[in-house]
């Protein structure tokens, strides 16, 4: 009987083990995912942001008005913005999960670094527009380089 019990306590240990290795896996690419859900949508912001903001200089829109470019670009992005918040959220419980990982934790660190950065980057314009144009190609590739990183390790 005892070896018996020796036995169940065993197979359950590793069970829970095994489970709670599972769901860190699972949570890595589930902040994979989102971050990447959220990267493709910075860039459809971002790039809009961009050219309205180029159509004020060299093509006289929006009434020479950066601002009202911007906030064009912003509204008609209305949406994306929204699941943008919604994902910002996930990604940083995700994040905070994560972290401290012993075998990824320092790639998991840099990809929201990047992203954060990416995220602050669209979301609060600011600038000129040659430091928008450069930055936004900084940052865009930055990020998607680590995520490329990170998905070999999913």
């Amino acid at each position: 009987m005892k070896k018996v019990l020796a036995i169940i306590l065993s197979v359950s240990l590793l069970l829970c083990v095994a489970g709670c290795s599972g769901g860190s896996a699972k949570n890595l690419s589930a902040f994979y995912d989102k971050v990447v859900e959220s990267q493709e949508l910075l860039d459809s912001v971002a790039d809009d942001i961009y050219s309205n903001w180029y159509d004020v200089i060299y093509n006289d829109e929006f009434n020479d008005d950066i601002n009202v470019a911007i906030f064009s670009a912003q509204l008609d992005h209305e949406e994306d913005l929204e699941k943008i918040e919604l994902l910002e959220d996930e990604i940083t419980e995700l994040f905070k999960d994560l972290k401290d990982n012993e075998k990824h934790g320092a790639l998991i660190k840099d990809v929201m670094s990047a992203y954060s950065d990416y995220y602050e980057f669209v979301v609060n314009v600011s600038g000129s527009f040659k430091t928008y144009s450069a930055d936004k190609e900084t940052l865009k590739k930055e990020l998607a380089s680590l995520l490329k990183d990170l998905s070999y390790e999913i």
